[in-house]
């Protein structure tokens, strides 16, 4: 029987090479693990230190009184492998079953399972999960009589029962999440082709662009095998093209870095140029720079469900024929990928006719262009929706902050109280005045548009803040500026979904706008997407509308008949003060509010540790600013973007103090300041 010494010779290594190949110890170079096996294998006999080995293996099997399980595995160290290992573990070991783990990384280690499953009546399951298309592993699988369930999606064959994440869903709720942020050029990068995962991957992807309406374009299809060019290259040629998409999917957590790397070097900027999520586990997702948005396994429910599924099929085996129990197959089971929205996705602001946001900062103009603007002493009208709101107040410091730049003089500033009649004569009065440059917030989709097609008929320039009215169809007008509301609908269904999970509460109320308002109505779609696809585990139980500041009486009406609610979400700031009036009067103040847009009240509130927890504020002050740049440019003669958007703040008691500097350029009040200082819970954390 040959000896340590006398298998070190035959591969011409050192006896410690062989004992770190056989036992695992320490890394050892493919080249030589494949002498050393080889030496193993051409040996008249099994080598000693091997049987010994095999019996150590026999000797943890006899330990167990109820039954032996195996867990096949490939990779011991890998995420996969490890964790769904972890989880088997305890959940089989409670119901008295010992399991035990082994590689099978090389043929030798194959033929010593191979041997153990010859020879031990004390095994009665084996689970499998290995990522790897050699042929052998399926032999042995195919050849047991004792159930055996396959983990992974590496593992597909129909001979045996299997577990796995459903990797044709992740890919097409992925690519959904996408779509319904606003984003339509969408890329994925994914390993090898002939693969059975990576099929099941574009076949999601390709589903979820059908299904979107977007026609699927085969250059945003990277893939990865020996004769592909590298990630760096095939990057460099996707997002150099004219058509360069705004998103990526990545199928494999082994190329993030690789990605990471690239954007670091080329200053792709994500997620402002590029929206990333990739599917995996990463440990280090949270942590990279912007964090990482990841479709991650669920191992906890993976492991759960083969443990079910393997006790099961022993419990047949006690009362069955064995052999109609062994080859009874079930349909496999598909485990649905979890989606953790971090900051590596943004949404893709879109205008009112679909049109991609542009940065406020291409706005910007030369000493000599704004040399030209003081000289022709232009004029400007500002015409609010309604007027005394703290938002109103910022927009017009905005606006009057680039006009006494570039001696621009504001002739008047009017406000309607959302009355589209009062804005219609508003209007008309105000041309009169012939005034180069209009800055408009429309009352209404319908009832306005008349008046405004009279300005576009004059010399003045119109710029539309929120939305558009009807009948202009992207035409006539300089631009349209708004928050991005698909972030702020974001930053506010996160935010509310994170609280209520902190606090171990589930259900939530909506009451939202009736009215059709672009903007408003993005926005309240972004909070519902959000909820449903990132936070499972919440109920939205019910939704109210409002229309004529019936909020308070919506929100009694909504928790008649829904008492188990906990949080509720609210189109803007004025409403959800009401609806805060309304659970104070009926004694729920243990309601959480989310809503959008910082003033007085709701700052006060939240302060005070109130109703309001989370809310995502718009920047009116850059809005202004931004509407009196469209409106200069367009005197210029300069081609502007016809849609703008301006990111979000998302606010909370941690920043509150913070966020208002930000939005008001002042500090916050002291009422404010105060009543942070005395909200105990605050002061705690």
């Amino acid at each position: 029987m040959a000896s340590i010494k006398d298998i070190a010779k035959m591969a011409g290594v050192s006896t410690a090479t062989v004992s770190h190949v056989i036992n695992k110890t320490r890394y050892v170079s493919p080249e030589l693990v494949e002498k050393v096996e080889q030496a193993i294998m051409n040996a008249d006999f099994p080598p000693k230190f091997v049987v010994r080995r095999q019996k150590k293996i026999r000797e943890n099997i006899y330990k167990s009184q109820k039954g032996i399980l195996l867990y096949i595995c490939q990779y011991e160290d890998d995420k996969y492998v490890s964790s769904v290992w972890s989880k088997l573990k305890s959940l089989v070991e409670d119901k008295g079953y010992t399991i035990i783990r082994l590689n099978c990384n090389t043929e030798l280690e194959m033929d010593i399972v191979n041997k153990l499953l010859s020879g031990n009546e004390e095994i009665i399951g084996v689970f499998v999960s290995v990522r790897t298309d050699k042929l052998y592993i399926q032999k042995i699988v195919r050849s047991l009589n004792i159930p055996c369930v396959a983990i992974g999606n590496e593992v597909d064959d129909s001979a045996f029962d299997r577990v796995s994440t459903d990797i044709y869903k992740t890919a097409y709720d992925c690519t959904l999440h996408f779509i319904r942020s606003g984003h339509e050029k969408i890329a994925i990068l994914m390993g090898d082709l002939l693969k059975s995962y990576n099929k099941d991957f574009l076949q999601g992807y390709e589903k979820a662009l059908q299904d979107g309406g977007i026609k699927i374009k085969k250059q945003y299809v990277l893939h990865k095998d020996s004769s592909e060019k590298s990630i760096s290259g095939m990057l460099s040629e996707l997002l150099g093209r004219d058509d360069a998409p705004s998103t990526l999917l990545i199928a494999d957590s082994d190329y993030i870095y690789r990605v990471y790397r690239y954007m670091m070097k080329r200053n792709v900027r994500c997620p402002k140029d590029l929206s990333i999520m990739c599917f995996g586990n990463e440990d280090s997702a949270s942590y990279l720079n912007p964090s990482l948005s990841m479709a991650e396994n669920d191992f906890e429910l993976i492991a759960e469900k083969s443990a079910e599924l393997m006790l099961n099929r022993i419990k047949e085996l006690s009362e069955n024929d064995k052999f109609e129990v062994v080859f009874k197959k079930s349909s496999p089971i598909f485990i649905p990928a979890k989606m953790i929205i971090r900051d590596s996705i943004t949404g893709a602001a879109r205008g009112p006719f679909g049109e991609k946001s542009a940065d406020m900062y291409t706005l910007s103009l030369t000493e000599k262009e704004m040399d030209i603007c003081r000289m022709k002493r232009y004029t400007a009208v500002i015409v609010y929706h309604y007027i005394g709101a703290s938002f109103m107040k910022l927009h017009e410091k905005g606006v009057r902050d680039v006009f006494d730049r570039l001696g621009i003089t504001i002739i008047a500033v009017m406000g309607c109280q959302m009355d589209f009649s009062m804005q219609r004569k508003q209007i008309q009065s105000l041309l009169m005045l012939e005034p180069d440059i209009m800055i408009a917030f429309p009352v209404n989709h319908t009832m306005t548009q008349d008046v405004f097609k009279e300005v576009i008929r004059t010399k003045t320039k119109l710029v539309f803040m929120g939305h558009v009215p009807d009948g202009f169809e992207g035409t006539g007008y300089v631009s349209c500026i708004n928050v991005n509301e698909r972030s702020n609908g974001r930053n506010i269904g996160r935010g509310l979904g994170d609280y209520l999970l902190l606090n171990h509460k589930k259900n939530i109320g909506i009451i939202r706008y009736g009215h059709q308002f672009y903007a408003t109505n993005q926005r309240d779609l972004a909070v519902e997407q959000i909820i449903r696809e990132e936070y499972p585990e919440l109920n939205i139980c019910a939704t109210e509308v409002f229309s004529k500041k019936d909020e308070y009486e919506k929100t009694k009406e909504l928790l008649r008949w829904h008492p188990e609610i906990d949080g509720i979400y609210v189109s803007w700031e004025g409403p959800a003060i009401r609806v805060v009036e309304a659970l104070h009067d009926i004694n729920r103040e243990d309601i959480a509010v989310a809503t959008s847009d910082l003033d007085f009240m709701v700052a006060l509130d939240m302060a005070k540790g109130g109703c309001i927890k989370v809310l995502s504020a718009q920047q009116p002050f850059e809005e202004g600013q931004a509407a009196a740049l469209c409106g200069a440019n367009a005197l210029l003669g300069k081609a502007v973007p016809s849609f703008i958007a301006v990111e979000p703040v998302f606010v909370t008691s941690e920043n509150l103090i913070k966020s208002w500097s930000t939005i008001y350029r002042s500090k916050a009040p002291k009422e404010i300041v105060e009543a942070l200082q005395k909200n105990e819970q605050f002061m705690s954390e």
